[in-house]
């Protein structure tokens, strides 16, 4: 069955660090790769960070969204594996060989193997890492803060656009007041009474913005073989 697909629109202003927050399952990973979906189409490079799932997970993901990750990836996609680090190994059938998927093993890594790409391929990028919780859980508040701090100076001034995501009901208000004041937009992810997803776009600095919750969904639509969508109602 055809369905009338509205995706993701909104052009997100270049130069700029967006959180993202949302709960568990509520979609911000699927959410994240419905943009970047939208990025690699345009011919934008997108740099995605694993700290949650593997490379493979993500691949995985973004195929099932109709990506043609083995057309694009190192060229125009790239992973940076920062998960494996924390199961203790990069031994794993989920490493690949060659630019295209980037191992680090510590927070400086990840901005390094950004401006390595970012040189590349001599064009902005697009950052999604995913996610800011994770590496809470790894490291001391004070320096994931200050990693997202001079990341997001960097992302502004060097490379394009970030988009972190971050799990809603984790972290204390004083942290997340910490991460929301540094970013240049957040945007919010949530479920509400009666298990429906909505979104709204909280603060984006330089553009007014409505308190208004939005309905988004996630689904499998058929258009040649099945894949999944983000889906405005």
């Amino acid at each position: 069955m055809r369905q009338v697909l509205i995706m993701i629109t909104t052009k997100f202003p270049d130069k700029s660090l967006i959180i993202m927050v949302g709960s568990p399952g509520v979609g911000l990973l699927e959410f994240n790769v419905g943009m970047a979906k939208s990025y690699v189409e345009n011919g934008d490079t997108v740099i995605f960070v694993a700290v949650d799932l593997t490379p493979t997970d993500i691949l995985s993901s973004m195929k099932s969204f109709g990506i043609n990750v083995d057309g694009i990836l190192g060229r125009s996609l790239f992973i940076i594996d920062y998960h494996s680090s924390l199961l203790g190994s990069f031994e794993s059938k989920d490493t690949k060989q060659g630019g295209e998927v980037r191992q680090v093993s510590d927070l400086e890594g990840i901005m390094f193997n950004v401006s390595s790409i970012a040189n590349e391929t001599a064009k902005p990028v697009h950052i999604f890492l995913h996610s800011l919780s994770t590496l809470f859980l790894y490291n001391q508040s004070n320096v994931v803060l200050k990693f997202f701090q001079i990341s997001g100076s960097r992302i502004r001034t060097e490379f394009g656009t970030g988009f972190f995501t971050i799990h809603d009901g984790v972290h204390d208000e004083k942290t997340m007041n910490h991460l929301m004041a540094i970013a240049d937009g957040v945007i919010e992810l949530k479920f509400d009474d009666n298990l429906n997803r909505r979104m709204r776009i909280r603060t984006m600095k330089g553009y007014p913005t409505s308190s208004q919750w939005i309905p988004f969904e996630i689904k499998q639509t058929f258009k040649g073989e099945r894949a999944s969508l983000l889906e405005w109602k």
